[in-house]
């Protein structure tokens, strides 16, 4: 009599609620062996969200020119502001419509600050941002640091920030409501030197962070900026100031006590 073998028939669907329990519990096992064998779970690694700030100097002072960029005030003020604006960031108009009037009142009407502007146009926000700082060095270009002030008090007024620049045919109604000549103002706007100003600036900051990286380490571990930047320090002939960096639209009373601070000395 021939042996037959024994036919086994496996019905899965029985013992399919059980799938689900299963793997959680091998889940369980394999985080259980790994901690037993690297001694526990370390998330933290190189993320910026654990930086290391043993590089980081919020007090460090920095060398930073004024170049030959407009300014706002007495050119003989003890103490020079220099602020690098993205005219698309809305810090910077935060700062402009909240901030910069009562830092004008106290200080810079008063003699005992002027302000520097340099541009620092952040690339997501271009086109609007370059161009928005190009059409306000083509008003100086035409009316001086009067102008430049002006021109960059009617951006801000115009624009929505983030990027979205003036609305169509705003930096000729700008220049226009300021008086200067716009066939002027239109030409100057192609020119390839007011585009390479703006640049210098973006160049010159960007460098700036690289061969001095103590105060501007500090928020990500490594140097790292956003608009507006701001350096403060006592004015010098030179024509660069040992300025202390302040990162933001800071509120204004933390900018007066700075600024107090460095008057008393």
């Amino acid at each position: 009599m021939a042996f037959k073998k024994p036919k086994f028939k496996f019905d899965w669907r029985k013992y399919q609620s059980l799938y689900l329990p299963a793997s959680i519990l091998l889940g369980g096992l394999v985080i259980a062996l790994a901690i037993i064998f690297t001694g526990g779970l370390n998330f933290s690694g190189n993320s910026t969200n654990n930086p290391d700030l043993s590089t980081c100097d919020p007090d460090a002072e920095v060398p930073v020119s004024v170049d030959n960029d407009a300014v706002l005030g007495d050119p003989n003020a003890p103490l020079t502001l220099i602020e690098f604006v993205d005219y698309e960031c809305p810090f910077c108009k935060s700062f402009f419509e909240e901030t910069l009037p009562q830092i004008k009142s106290q200080y810079i009407d008063t003699g005992k600050l002027k302000l520097v502007m340099r541009d620092f146009p952040l690339d997501f926000h271009d086109p609007a941002a370059t161009d928005s700082a190009i059409a306000a060095n083509c008003a100086r270009e035409q009316g001086g640091d009067s102008a430049y002030f002006s021109y960059h008090d009617e951006i801000f007024t115009r624009t929505g920030a983030n990027g979205q620049g003036l609305p169509s045919g705003g930096y000729e109604a700008a220049a226009k409501k300021l008086g200067l000549n716009t066939t002027s103002f239109n030409s100057c706007l192609k020119k390839d030197e007011i585009k390479s100003e703006v640049t210098a600036d973006l160049d010159y900051l960007s460098q700036l962070i690289q061969d001095y990286p103590l105060p501007f380490s500090c928020d990500y571990g490594s140097p790292t900026i956003g608009t507006p930047a701001f350096f403060l320090g006592k004015s010098d002939s030179s024509g660069t100031i040992q300025a202390r960096f302040i990162s933001g639209a800071q509120p204004f009373a933390s900018f007066s006590q700075l600024i107090d601070s460095l008057l008393s000395e």
